[in-house]
């Protein structure tokens, strides 16, 4: 990964690849620091996204590619700025531009997504390479990089990653193996000029159609969505992820990599240290319904 991705870099790195583009980055706006730093710009109607290091670059390119196999396949998507040859690297740093969407109201929900997966499962296969999914290959890199970390929770992170791998190569999947959008949550959903779309393709890759039905059930668990929601969610969709005798093993997965996706920021934000400490308890004592906190 790059070694710095903190927002004075960030900035820099933005502001760089917009001149590189023709574009004017002044006043644009931080709108999410994860994965990616993503801006918005004030004067252009676009998005810039920066991922974290050089060997991310396949992915964006993988990005940019799903982008325009959803938009033929008629699956309403996030749009690449097709007139700007992309990615643009910077400093080591990979930069991709999208097209702006104003969202809309009301925001979509649980059966808004599971109608766009759907549609995303029944698109066929992409002119893509995509990678064979792999739930847990960030975890390690994320536990080997982490800062302001202390050492018995990462070793506990790790213990537990090492475990899920043998029990997640063990499972039997229910739904058929195919596309997956790998990061499947109504965050990812916006609704624009009367339609919901879909966004972020950084996680794309062949793999069960079980994993994309994940966050609204762990929705359901840990963030206090309704249950008459998750079940719209469930017949929109046309399958219980629940019911399945694998759901447990996939449930423990899933949690581990947010809990270590948010893990990456936790010196950037005090409030994102106590969550991520949060999270650690409740999955070092094994409960699973304490609440969790969005970020």
């Amino acid at each position: 990964m790059a070694a710095d991705f903190s927002l004075g870099v960030l900035t820099d790195v933005m502001r760089s690849a917009c001149r590189t583009a023709g574009l004017d980055p002044e006043g644009a706006e931080l709108l999410r620091l994860g994965e990616n730093a993503i801006y918005k710009l004030v004067p252009d109607p676009v998005v810039v996204r920066i991922a974290r290091g050089q060997e991310r670059l396949p992915v964006v390119e993988k990005e940019l590619c799903v982008a325009s196999w959803l938009e033929a396949s008629g699956v309403p998507a996030a749009k690449a700025c097709t007139e700007i040859t992309q990615p643009i690297a910077v400093d080591g740093y990979p930069v991709s531009f999208w097209k702006a969407i104003t969202p809309d109201e009301p925001s979509p929900g649980p059966a808004d997504l599971a109608e766009l997966l759907r549609r995303f499962h029944d698109a066929g296969d992409p002119p893509c390479e995509l990678p064979e999914f792999d739930p847990l290959y960030q975890v390690e890199p994320r536990l080997d990089a982490a800062r302001a970390v202390r050492d018995e929770d990462l070793d506990f992170l790790r213990a537990r990653c090492r475990e899920l791998v043998k029990r997640y190569a063990e499972l039997e999947f229910a739904l058929p193996y195919g596309p997956i959008h790998g990061d499947a949550h109504t965050g990812n959903l916006l609704r624009a000029d009367g339609q919901v779309v879909m966004l972020d393709f950084e996680v794309v890759a062949r793999g069960p159609r079980e994993w994309d039905l994940m966050p609204t059930s762990i929705s359901r668990q840990r963030f206090g969505l309704p249950e008459e929601q998750y079940r719209a969610f469930c017949n929109a969709y046309g399958f219980d992820v629940r019911r399945w005798q694998g759901y447990t093993v996939l449930r423990d997965v899933r949690e581990l990599t947010m809990t270590t996706w948010l893990m990456q920021n936790v010196g950037e934000d005090p409030r994102i240290a106590e969550e991520f400490a949060h999270r650690v308890r409740s999955l070092r004592e094994g409960d699973r319904d304490v609440v969790w906190h969005p970020f």
